[in-house]
């Protein structure tokens, strides 16, 4: 015998069950629904935060799912190129025109996907109302930031996360700016190499003496040229780091500063060679 049971709405009746549920497993309750409303009837600094979080992870994620794609992208965009310089075939210059397009698309996605990651962790910051220090209150061999941290930092020195995306050990902070800010001399030095390399990484190399060097990547353009001397808080070049800009290389995901530190030959933590500063949130 078949019995047959009809609902009439059949979407809502599953809503009501999966909420019941949720209610008598006790991940739902009253209270964590009121909990996020303080006593003004606008939503708790901690709600706020678990919101930033949750956009920053899904952010990270299709950031580095865009990563992929773009690597993708750039790889058969250099066949193709190969191959229409080669055998300048119709068919596939319209190919390599499309791909162009694609990558194009894909850089801006994660031009924006950059963004609403800041925006998310002006949120936070907003929310907490917290102000944080970074570098070194002892620092005498550098006097200055060659950009301003105003938003912090998208990588520390050896970070993990770095790692993971892109293989590669991170010898050095990245600070976000945007994408032509003036860099300046962090103190006195005598320009030891400037690389300009078209689309590929470029960068400046400061010799500061007793064996401190410091170097400056994905940089769009310098004002200096190898043998200058330089005095502290002298503009030395612009900030890059837009993938597919000049000077911005492969390993880039947006407009920062690439900054490192050599004492004797090996690459430091440059935190520890920074004077300190103050970075707060806009709620700060």
């Amino acid at each position: 015998m078949e019995i047959r049971i009809h609902l009439p709405r059949p979407l809502l009746t599953l809503i009501i069950i999966v909420i019941v549920a949720l209610f008598w497993t006790g991940v739902l309750s009253v209270q964590s629904l009121k909990g996020n409303i303080d006593g003004q009837g606008g939503v708790r600094p901690g709600a706020v935060i678990a919101g930033a979080v949750q956009d920053i992870d899904r952010e990270r994620v299709r950031q580095a799912m865009l990563g992929n794609q773009e690597e993708i992208l750039r790889y058969q965009l250099q066949l193709l190129e190969d191959q229409v310089l080669r055998e300048n075939v119709p068919e596939k210059l319209q190919a390599l025109r499309d791909t162009r397009a694609t990558l194009l698309s894909v850089i801006q996605q994660r031009t924006h996907s950059e963004a609403l990651l800041r925006a998310s962790l002006e949120e936070i910051w907003e929310a907490e109302g917290t102000a944080y220090t970074l570098g070194n209150p002892e620092a005498k061999q550098l006097a200055q930031w060659p950009v301003e941290p105003s938003v912090g930092l998208s990588a520390t020195f050896e970070d993990a996360g770095y790692l993971r995306r892109f293989g590669v050990p991170h010898h050095a902070i990245d600070i976000p700016v945007p994408q032509g800010t003036s860099i300046q001399a962090p103190a006195s030095a005598t320009v030891l190499k400037v690389a300009l390399n078209g689309l590929g990484y470029s960068f400046v190399v400061l010799d500061h003496g007793d064996g401190v060097q410091t170097v400056y990547g994905h940089i769009t353009s310098a004002s200096v040229k190898q043998g200058d001397q330089v005095f502290p808080g002298q503009v030395i070049g612009t900030t890059g780091g837009q993938p597919g800009t000049a000077g911005a290389g492969l390993l880039t995901t947006g407009p920062h500063l690439h900054f490192a530190v050599k004492v004797g030959g090996v690459l430091v933590d440059p935190l520890k060679y920074l004077p300190q500063i103050r970075v707060s949130g806009s709620g700060g």
